[in-house]
């Protein structure tokens, strides 16, 4: 659902978790439980602000824990490693410190594995491998052609 041209999933996200929700609960209880359209407007307001901060604060979490293992990597490393897992930690920083605003609109994703955390947004990623961190911007579209020059070479 886009709402003023921003990507807005917390109601789909919000019936996602409680129907999540509710299928524990009936597990545990064996009685069924409400769908979520039967909720009432508090109940659904409740599960809406849940659903606004979920992406959010898994992010942060992960992110966290890249940062503590970016840290760790500096501490014990030496050279130009050193300096490149700083980088990272100071590159999480940033992101951890504008969260909210990266992850608010469509165009983003967060893919999270054992090998490499890839987190993009509008065509630029930032990759964390094991010993490895790398970041790629999109480039502006343009509809001048770039200019090719040729330097003659001295005989």
């Amino acid at each position: 659902m886009t709402t003023n041209n921003q990507c807005n999933h917390a109601e789909a996200i919000a019936k996602d978790l409680y129907h999540t929700y509710a299928i524990a609960k009936n597990l545990s209880t064996h009685r069924p439980m409400l769908e979520y359209a039967d909720l009432s407007d508090d109940d659904k307001a409740g599960w809406l602000a849940v659903a606004h901060q979920a992406l959010p604060t898994i992010a942060e979490h992960a992110m966290e824990d890249v940062r503590s293992y970016l840290t760790g990597q500096a501490k014990t490393s030496t050279g130009w490693k050193k300096a490149l897992y700083w980088a990272g930690v100071g590159i999480v920083g940033a992101i951890l410190g504008g969260l909210g605003m990266s992850l608010s609109g469509c165009g983003h994703s967060v893919d999270v594995t054992p090998e490499k955390t890839v987190v993009c947004k509008d065509g630029s990623c930032l990759v964390i491998e094991q010993g490895h961190i790398s970041y790629s911007q999109a480039q502006p579209e343009t509809d001048v052609p770039p200019v090719v020059q040729i330097v003659p070479s001295k005989k």
